[in-house]
């Protein structure tokens, strides 16, 4: 079973829930540790997501995995390639026993493509080489959450000297990148992406929280895309991250789905903003493809 947007208290009773109604000797729980939840029963043991491919864990766990083990993969969504190493670890634990709970605040990482890593581990991988559309989806059972994203642009004025400034930075980064094709071109809007952040300076309201790349202004209210937790929601998108991974890790972790945005008014300010709408859009569809299930 795949389980979409629970809370930890609700994946707690799906485990008891699960437990009390098939044999169940231990439950085994791999999660990265910033996910991880008080389990509430009484044989349990958590497995953190890079220690899976350890030797140490490894060879015990094919060992001691039987069929009254009940596996719970929870929030081991963490890359896009459906054949990595630690998934593929994952499908021969799953190999050995009937019992599995899948938990998963967001369906995908990217695209609709992600969802399938999920299915895979739920279907026991029959179909790891197809693509999976919604009439192969029938052959899991899939509870959902919906996470309704809401993003809000919150103008800024950059001003002519940031601007002037962007203009030259714009210049030189796209001259590194054609003078040497080993670059890599995403830094570009990077780089170019931070140069808004003195102009939105000026909009930090001390009262408020906000999230951002880094803390490069030394902000007492701001916290970064890599930490554990993020128990002062809501925050402000000072700034977005590049990576789809890490704002879906803190949309899971702050439970939080309407966000105003600060865009300065420079196109790459608007370009993060329009790229990470259309991502939301990528989110809206694939719960739009879950609905029909046959």
């Amino acid at each position: 079973m795949i389980f979409l947007g629970f809370t930890d208290p609700e994946k707690d009773a799906e485990i008891v829930r699960y437990c009390a109604d098939h044999v169940i000797r231990k439950v085994v729980l791999f999660s990265p540790e910033k996910y991880r939840f008080p389990c509430s029963f009484p044989e349990h043991e958590h497995i953190e997501w890079s220690e899976i491919i350890k030797y140490v864990f490894y060879y015990r766990l094919l060992q001691e995995i039987d069929g009254a083990t009940l596996l719970v993969i929870n929030e081991c969504l963490r890359t896009q390639n459906r054949h990595e190493l630690t998934y593929n670890c994952l499908r021969l634990f799953l190999n050995q026993t009937p019992h599995k709970l899948i938990f998963q605040y967001l369906p995908i990482i990217d695209t609709w493509d992600d969802f399938a890593i999920l299915f895979d581990l739920d279907t026991q991988s029959r179909w790891k080489r197809e693509k999976i559309g919604a009439d192969r989806l029938g052959e899991s059972i899939i509870r959902i959450t919906q996470v309704s994203l809401d993003l809000h642009a919150v103008p800024v004025d950059a001003g002519a000297k940031t601007k002037a400034a962007y203009a030259r930075e714009k210049t030189k980064l796209l001259a590194e990148v054609r003078g040497d094709p080993a670059k890599d071109p995403h830094n570009i809007p990077r780089n170019l992406y931070l140069m808004s952040g003195k102009a939105k300076l000026g909009c930090i309201d001390p009262g408020a929280h906000y999230i951002g790349r880094n803390n490069r202004f030394k902000l007492s209210n701001l916290q970064t895309y890599k930490e554990s937790s993020y128990p002062r929601a809501p925050y402000t998108v000072f700034e977005f991250c590049h990576n789809f991974l890490d704002f879906s890790d803190f949309l899971a972790l702050s439970r939080q789905t309407q966000l105003d945005v600060l865009v300065a008014d420079l196109k790459v300010d608007q370009w993060y903003f329009e790229r990470y709408m259309a991502w939301s859009r990528r989110l809206r569809d694939a719960y739009m493809t879950l609905g029909r299930v046959p």
